[in-house]
C-alpha cells in the first residue's frame, strides 16, 4: 500500500507520460460526461412549459444548472489543455 501512496503524491514535476496520458483519458471521458450534462438540463429546459409559476422555476433551476455544467466544460477543457501542454514537453 506505501508504494502506491507515495506514487499518488508524487510532485506533478516527476510526471511520465504515461501518468499523463492516463490523466487526459480520465479527462476526455469527464468532458463527454460534462458535455452531455449541459446538453440533458438544456433538453429540460426546452420541454418545460411556462404556463404556472411552477413550472417557470423549473425553468430557472435547469438554466441554473445547465450554466453551472457549463462551468465545468470550461475547468476540464483547461487541465486538457494544461496536461496536452505538458505532455508535449515530455515528447
Amino acid at each position: 500500500m506505501k508504494p502506491l501512496r507515495r506514487k499518488i503524491e508524487m510532485d506533478q514535476g516527476e510526471e511520465t507520460k504515461g501518468a499523463i496520458e492516463a490523466r487526459l483519458k480520465i479527462l476526455n471521458k469527464s468532458l463527454v460526461s460534462e458535455e452531455n450534462s449541459v446538453q440533458y438540463y438544456q433538453t429540460l429546459l426546452e420541454n418545460t412549459g411556462s404556463e404556472s409559476e411552477e413550472k417557470i422555476g423549473e425553468q430557472r433551476m435547469y438554466e441554473d444548472l445547465r450554466a453551472e455544467e457549463k462551468k465545468h466544460v470550461q475547468v476540464i477543457r483547461d487541465m486538457i489543455a494544461h496536461w496536452e501542454h505538458k505532455l508535449k514537453k515530455i515528447d
